[in-house]
């Protein structure tokens, strides 16, 4: 039996034709959705298999590990394909699926030209109608900075007695954050408190609490220091794939035809800044009447489901995974801004380049941030600086007032001299740490005052102390936080776990469930297989009408097919009716020998027939 984690391509083509068949059907229809539907003869006939076959290769995708099962209280089973199986089954099944988007050559933006030459007439202009926002990996870190600062004095922020921000601060993130509603609006993201966060405040705010980065106790919110001690410990390219498998999950419309779109949409880009077109039928509805057939959130409609795509897209643009561009003849186009292999799970990331890891400190007290600095270094200029933009090349400013919250929470002006001195590709120029030095003493005089006057409860000196070296700085070379590295265990569990409270509300419920691993035996397909005559599936034969009728009886109980010789000509009959008693006829769908013809709904007549064969599926 293979195990959920090496099942490739290889273990793909090892599977026999009807397996795969069966396995491309339930992928298609279902994608990751759960289900106990095993589908109708009629449906199975389709594909030219008998619902015997179908769940005698059921069986033996489930025991290879192809389809997974949990178990609800009452005992019935749901199934479905993990999540871990979608990027292969997408290529594998793109033509039964459909393709929803496609690559795009021969265009070109701007000055942007081929590498190879091509033809005037060959080439398409594309408009960009939506640029990609500022990367949401480092919009999260402004995010949690800001969070702790917010919360220093309370050991977090506040929250209403209904468990919400308070509405100043809501007001104060809404305007920070470089997120907008206009990004999520055509989403319908069901959450909660939609009277008090706008969509754009409550993706963020589920987004932090999905991966743990953040956490509700009691009347507070504040930042988990566990978890954002080993999210600083990952790769822009880490976060952004972990910020994406929670966008896959939560975000998106759980409908099968939704789910692969947005694998498509994954999978069928080679590279950054590739040109994808996003198909047509999609937009306008062609060829998608059963789109919405599986319930739940954006199932009502065509139109709905065009809606849904474009809302899709317009939170990757958002989010910063990419950008939205038109073609001359109005065609929709995607691109990637961030490498669609980095947000594959099975990706390997590469490691950080230390020599890039350097930023500039300016005459003026600006410091320009180059792309690709690190996590850790960016977290310590969101607590020590204030960001002024976020671009190619970001731009953060020192400030008296900056200085003076960092050294409250921790990160003092020693540490923001030592750290600038260790980064600073130019150094840092004379007259800038002297005023940093300067704000850092008033900051203390501040502390000492404030000291004096307020009688802190014992319950938030433990709260500062315990969280005291995420408001300094990750790098425990610099801030001296090697006393707190004995104390905090990090376990490294997977950010995002299904089932961690949020606020938006999701579909998916199998977590909830226990998994199921008891497998149903094929001899349970086949009741009384033991008592008919061997020779009735062993052996061509001709029997008289009413021997005929029993094996064809025998063949729509077990739902199997019978082979039927006519003549010189030989075809395969997935029973479904016996019409009348001594003069009887039998219909179902007929299939040619080989399979290569349609299945055809037929009538036949025992005086047709020379010989007629009992067939059950192979290892069954």
């Amino acid at each position: 039996m293979h195990t959920q984690g090496d099942l490739d391509v290889n273990s793909l083509k090892e599977l026999s034709s009807v397996e795969r068949t069966v396995l491309g059907v339930f992928f298609y229809k279902y994608a990751g959705q759960p289900f106990s539907n095993m589908l109708t003869s009629a449906e199975w006939a389709v594909d030219g298999l008998s619902r015997a076959e179908a769940m005698t290769a059921f069986i033996a995708l489930r025991n290879k590990g192809w389809i997974k099962a949990v178990r609800k209280s009452w005992g019935e089973n749901l199934y479905y394909i993990p999540e871990s199986l979608f990027s292969l089954l997408t290529i594998a099944y793109a033509a039964r699926v459909g393709m929803f988007a496609q690559q795009k050559v021969h265009v070109f933006q701007d000055e942007m030209t081929q590498d190879k030459p091509i033809s005037s007439y060959e080439v398409q202009k594309v408009k960009i109608v939506r640029e990609a926002k500022p990367d949401i990996a480092a919009e999260l870190l402004h995010i949690l900075a800001w969070v702790v600062r917010e919360g220093r004095d309370q050991g977090g922020l506040l929250l209403t007695s209904k468990g919400t921000i308070h509405k100043k601060l809501v007001q104060r993130l809404s305007r920070m954050t470089v997120l907008s509603p206009e990004d999520f609006a055509e989403l319908d993201i069901s959450y909660d408190h939609a009277d008090v966060y706008p969509v754009h405040v409550a993706l963020v705010i589920d987004l932090l609490l999905s991966l743990g980065l953040i956490e509700k106790v009691h009347n507070r919110m504040h930042v988990s220091p566990d978890r954002l001690r080993y999210w600083l410990t990952l790769s822009w390219s880490s976060m952004h794939r972990e910020i994406f498998s929670v966008c896959m999950d939560r975000y998106g419309v759980a409908e099968p035809l939704h789910q692969h779109f947005r694998h498509q949409l994954l999978m069928f880009a080679s590279r950054v800044n590739e040109w994808l077109s996003i198909t047509p039928g999609i937009l306008n509805n062609d060829g998608l009447e059963n789109a919405n057939k599986s319930g739940g959130r954006g199932s009502t409609s065509g139109s709905t489901f065009s809606a849904h795509i474009r809302g899709w897209l317009h939170m990757l643009v958002g989010l910063g995974y990419g950008e939205l561009g038109e073609s001359a003849a109005g065609e929709l186009l995607y691109r990637w801004q961030i490498a669609p292999e980095n947000l594959l799970n099975f990706t390997n990331d590469q490691a950080e380049n230390p020599e890039q890891n350097t930023i500039f400190v300016q005459p003026d007290f600006e410091i320009m941030v180059p792309p690709d600095v690190t996590p850790q270094v960016r977290w310590n200029l969101e607590l020590g600086a204030e960001l002024v933009s976020r671009d190619r090349m970001s731009i953060y400013r020192i400030t008296k007032e900056r200085i003076i919250v960092a050294t409250d929470i921790g990160f003092t002006a020693d540490k923001m001299i030592k750290f600038l001195g260790r980064y600073a590709a130019s150094g840092v120029p004379e007259h800038v740490e002297p005023a940093i030095r300067q704000w850092g003493q008033e900051a203390d005089g501040l502390n000492l005052t404030a000291g004096q006057d307020v009688n802190q409860n014992e319950t938030m000196d433990k709260v500062k102390i315990r969280d005291a070296w995420i408001y300094a700085v990750a790098d425990g070379a610099i801030v001296g936080t090697e006393e707190f590295n004995g104390r905090i265990e990090v376990q490294k569990e997977p950010f995002y776990i299904r089932g961690r409270a949020g606020l938006i509300q999701i579909d998916s419920n199998l977590h909830t469930y226990e998994q199921e691993h008891t497998i149903t035996e094929h001899s349970a397909l086949f009741p009384g297989y033991g008592e008919i005559p061997e020779m009735w599936h062993n052996e061509w034969r001709g029997y008289h009408v009413s021997t005929a009728r029993q094996i064809a009886a025998k063949a729509i109980e077990w739902q199997t097919k019978l082979g039927l010789k006519l003549g010189s000509t030989t075809v395969y009959v997935i029973p479904d009716q016996i019409h009348g008693h001594e003069d009887w006829t039998l219909t179902g769908w007929s299939i040619s020998d080989g399979g290569t013809d349609s299945a055809v709904c037929c009538s036949f007549s025992p005086n047709e027939w020379k010989q007629i064969r009992l067939i059950i599926p192979d290892h069954a």
